[in-house]
């Protein structure tokens, strides 16, 4: 489904003395990946390790000055973000039916299809665990854990081909954490749907992705199934897994509030 090759990412330096100059600082480094159909990549990294401008290059926010990035062949590929702020993401006048037509809309006029809307969005609703009585709630009214389901169901909404979870659950408590993950591993195994997943805790990439890639100051310095996991090599990596797990008895499907920090 993706396929990134060789790419570096730069920016121009801010504060530089000449009105005009060029100089520019260098975020990514050299970075390849594959995600197949079905699958979830985590991006793994600390702040400052280009996870976040990564992103912004899947979602085509971003070209990287050198390399690739494709997606089956397709030109347009329809990707869907979850965003880690779920109360500035969604509009505080919108009610729920409001926030979820914008993704409705966006699909209807890319398919030049229409069925009826309320249908949809009852749908939508029930994929994610809530009902129709939510659909005239505002973003207030709602719990941390509803208000990201309503999100989860707005990404949903345009049929996307990727959906990009920008630390979408780090801002929930523990419990309600696990409950949305649970809720992604349903969706993804009953729709086929294709996951990157960017944060910076572990234990959530172990329990929700296939794989994952550890981001280190722009760069790649591990990319493992999670299944392999304990066999990474980098210090980086080794120092996160050691952080949280004990190498030697490592249960990597272990629930995050239950894991041994």
């Amino acid at each position: 489904m993706i396929k990134a090759e060789h790419m570096d990412v730069s920016f121009r330096k801010e504060n530089q003395t000449r009105l005009f100059g060029t100089e520019r600082q260098q975020v990514l480094f050299d970075v390849s990946f594959q995600v197949k159909k079905g699958e979830c990549l985590g991006i793994l990294g600390e702040s400052g390790s280009g996870k976040s401008t990564l992103g912004r290059v899947l979602c085509g926010l971003l070209k990287p000055d050198r390399g690739t990035i494709s997606f089956e062949g397709k030109k347009k590929p329809v990707i869907s973000v979850v965003f880690q702020d779920y109360t500035t993401s969604a509009n505080p006048r919108f009610t729920v039916r409001n926030l979820i037509s914008e993704g409705l809309r966006a699909r209807e006029r890319r398919e030049r299809t229409k069925r009826n809307r309320e249908e949809r969005i009852d749908e939508l609703l029930h994929l994610v665990g809530l009902d129709e009585g939510y659909k005239d709630r505002l973003p207030h009214e709602l719990s941390g854990g509803q208000l990201q389901r309503v999100c989860i169901a707005r990404a949903l909404a345009v049929n996307p081909d990727v959906i990009l979870f920008d630390e979408a659950i780090s801002s929930l408590d523990a419990h309600t954490q696990v409950q949305v993950m649970d809720l992604l591993k349903r969706l993804q195994k009953e729709r086929e749907l294709t996951y990157v997943f960017i944060t910076h805790d572990l234990t959530s990439v172990t329990y929700l992705c296939s794989h994952v890639l550890f981001l280190y100051k722009g760069s790649v310095v591990e990319w493992k199934s999670v299944g392999d996991i304990s066999e990474v090599e980098h210090p980086y990596a080794l120092k996160l897994l050691h952080s949280i797990f004990d190498l030697g008895d490592v249960n990597l499907k272990t629930k995050p509030e239950q894991a041994v920090s």
